[in-house]
């Protein structure tokens, strides 16, 4: 998603993120689709304005044509916006909150709530605060520089929401050694040398070992067989077993590693996954 030119080039601060929890469907209260509306909801509240792309075959492109102003060319902020319609906050929220809601187990609904709405924003008087694609779930941009509440509150709303959490768009931790850079994300650890890199899926994560003394982080992986099918399908394409997740990483002596270490907890809180986190500073590497 792109903005246009003369709109706003400021760059994202966090990102909504939804793992892919088995048997959870986008309209369930742990979907995709649900806790976005519930992040939505709460952006709203700190937002005036909303601008939405629509595709005209939405069940509700005539009411929205009816209700709603639609942007003319010189003032569209998408790149490529076909029809692109601009709601006032808090005067048509219910509108937009029905053009976002799913009934449990449409098809149709799901069909215009990903796909028919090309793209969504939420906009201050200053600035962009949440800008989306829904059919591309990685483009779930905050951008609270600035605004800190707006994440306080966020997290206060996704805090009892499994597998949904709200993180640092650039990553979590990031720490070069013997070099190799290491970046962990939301959901994998990225490594990367002069030679080669590589992404490994946290979902095979089972167990972190921070070995401080030595300035090691030791990792017990799941072989692909253990997955389910559609996990063992993804990591066949990008995380194939020919490249062997790392079982020893170096991390930096004293507070920086201590802080990755928590990096790993916090992902394991906020998300939900099952790995285990430890210290275990008088083992050897």
């Amino acid at each position: 998603m792109e903005f246009t030119e003369g709109f706003d080039a400021t760059e994202p601060t966090h990102r909504l993120v939804t793992r892919n929890l088995s048997g959870v469907t986008d309209w369930d209260d742990l979907g995709s689709v649900t806790v976005e509306n519930r992040a939505i909801s709460v952006l709203m509240d700190y937002g005036t304005v909303v601008h939405l792309g629509l595709d005209p075959n939405h069940a509700q492109f005539e009411t929205v044509q009816r209700e709603l102003m639609q942007v003319p060319d010189s003032k569209r902020i998408f790149v490529g916006s076909g029809h692109e319609f601009r709601a006032s906050l808090p005067e048509d929220r219910p509108l937009i909150e029905s053009l976002l809601e799913i009934p449990d187990g449409d098809t149709d609904g799901w069909t215009d709530r990903l796909f028919s709405v090309v793209e969504l924003a939420v906009l201050t008087n200053h600035s962009w605060l949440y800008r989306s694609v829904p059919h591309e779930a990685h483009i779930r941009e905050i951008n609270a520089g600035g605004q800190e509440e707006v994440i306080e509150k966020l997290n206060e709303t996704l805090a009892q929401v499994q597998g949904s959490a709200v993180v640092p768009f650039g990553g979590v931790a990031s720490w070069t050694a013997g070099g190799t850079t290491y970046d962990l994300k939301w959901d994998s650890l990225y490594c990367s040398d002069t030679e080669k890199s590589a992404s490994y899926d946290l979902e095979r994560l089972k167990q972190v070992i921070g070995l401080f003394s030595a300035g090691v982080l030791r990792l017990d992986w799941k072989p692909v067989s253990e997955g389910s099918l559609l996990g063992r399908m993804v990591w066949r394409v990008v995380d194939s077993e020919s490249a062997t997740p790392p079982a020893r990483v170096e991390i930096p002596t004293g507070e920086a590693g201590e802080r990755i270490l928590d990096a790993f907890r916090q992902l394991r809180a906020e998300l939900g996954y099952e790995y285990a986190v430890e210290t275990a500073s008088d083992q050897h590497p």
